[in-house]
């Protein structure tokens, strides 16, 4: 799988584009980023080539958004996205426009979302190039954007979402007239598919300021439009979900920061949430896991070893874990059950979590049983006392066998 760009690789692309006569500038988010002294994630470029020119200049290149301006070039493994500059023509789908007009520099930063993403950077001349004020919100902390909210908004409701992702994960306000945009257009936000939202969510619920974020989604009233599931009754689940997320640890991922956000939910719902959102069965089963087992945050310590060992042997109780301390926090303030729960588990051996059955249905054939429930009935049975460790050996549960069929 293609990797995202590095500086490096874009500044190979963007001197050989230089050398073959074109104008070439970084752009977007890796000059905002260059600006605040961060490290940035991705390096795109901007140039007055045409994709079909990019093309005859690099081994590898796919022009998967030829109609928009947009080749992928590849380096090593890196994907360098090269961006022709362009005007967009109108918007139909709230998504993509029907079609762009090749233009200068000043009109594709024109058409850009944000003003802090709206800059270009000439690494040659070491110069910033910013006709839409970028600069200058940067350094007031401002997300606003270029040109009219409305009009930017309604070419991409999506850039809702990011209007918030950038505030929070920057510390910047937004700009009062771009919260209005937001607020009045919040609805809309369902126009677009749930797999750009759930993508795009993601983005902010892995993070440190996932909470901040959620109260911003609710302030605008964008968390209500694409989550209405969370407040059917009133505004308590929304509430324990925010809290939920707050306690978290620094260090998550998705299946454990959506698995947080939904758990409150029953599974019907939870399956309803991550259907619309194009979600991963891997995500929907974990979080309708969390949901089945959330109220056994105050029990785990003093649970049957057999039933804590199922639950150990579960591909998620590290994130089971991590969201029954959440809850704990969220209700008491505290962590008393988690830490007895922590002792408990150190004293379990690891391969006693989910050991190999000491009897099979071979074995209990071979002692006279017919195929039948009965088997079935007797090897859980056993397992369960295994588990227990109240059979250590074969031994000991064959002859449990004996007793239970007389």
């Amino acid at each position: 799988m293609a990797q995202t760009s590095t500086k490096a690789a874009a500044l190979q692309v963007l001197r050989r584009l230089r050398k073959a006569g074109f104008q070439a500038l970084l752009a977007g988010g890796c000059v905002r980023d260059m600006l605040l002294g961060q490290r940035s994630s991705d390096y795109d470029i901007a140039t007055n080539a045409r994709p079909e020119q990019v093309r005859r200049l690099f081994r590898r290149v796919l022009l998967i958004g030829a109609k928009f301006g947009v080749a992928m070039v590849m380096i090593g493994p890196r994907k360098v996205e090269v961006t022709t500059f362009r005007s967009d023509l109108d918007y139909t789908d709230g998504r993509r426009p029907e079609g762009v007009v090749f233009t200068s520099p000043r009109e594709d930063a024109r058409r850009r979302d944000f003003t802090i993403n709206g800059m270009f950077y000439d690494p040659q001349a070491r110069e910033i190039i910013d006709y839409v004020g970028g600069q200058k919100d940067l350094r007031k902390g401002v997300v606003r954007t270029i040109g009219s909210p409305d009009e930017r908004f309604s070419e991409d409701y999506l850039r809702m979402l990011r209007a918030v992702r950038f505030a929070v994960r920057l510390g910047f306000a937004l700009d009062p007239a771009t919260g209005r945009a937001i607020r009045k257009l919040a609805p809309r936000i369902v126009e677009i598919s749930g797999e750009r939202i759930l993508d795009e969510l993601g983005k902010m619920l892995v993070r440190d300021s996932a909470a901040s974020a959620l109260r911003l989604l609710h302030k605008l009233n964008l968390a209500r439009a694409f989550l209405p599931d969370l407040f059917a009754q009133g505004d308590s689940p929304w509430q324990a979900a925010v809290a939920r997320m707050e306690a978290l640890p620094g260090r998550r991922d998705l299946t454990l920061a959506l698995g947080a956000l939904l758990c409150g939910l029953d599974e019907k719902a939870i399956a309803n949430v991550t259907r619309r959102w194009g979600g991963s069965n891997d995500i929907r089963q974990a979080a309708c896991w969390f949901s089945r087992n959330l109220h056994l945050w105050d029990q785990a310590e003093q649970m049957p070893l057999a039933d804590l060992k199922r639950l150990m042997a579960g591909e998620n109780f590290i994130c089971l874990r991590a969201i029954w301390r959440a809850e704990e926090n969220r209700l008491t303030g505290r962590q008393v059950h988690a830490r007895r729960l922590t002792r408990r588990i150190r004293t379990i051996d690891p391969s006693q979590v989910a050991p190999p059955p000491l009897v099979t249905g071979e074995d209990l054939k071979a002692m006279g049983l017919s195929e039948g429930p009965q088997i079935g009935i007797i090897l859980r049975r056993l397992y369960n006392a295994q588990l227990d460790e109240r059979l250590t050996s074969r031994e000991q549960a064959l002859a449990e066998v004996k007793d239970i069929i007389g």
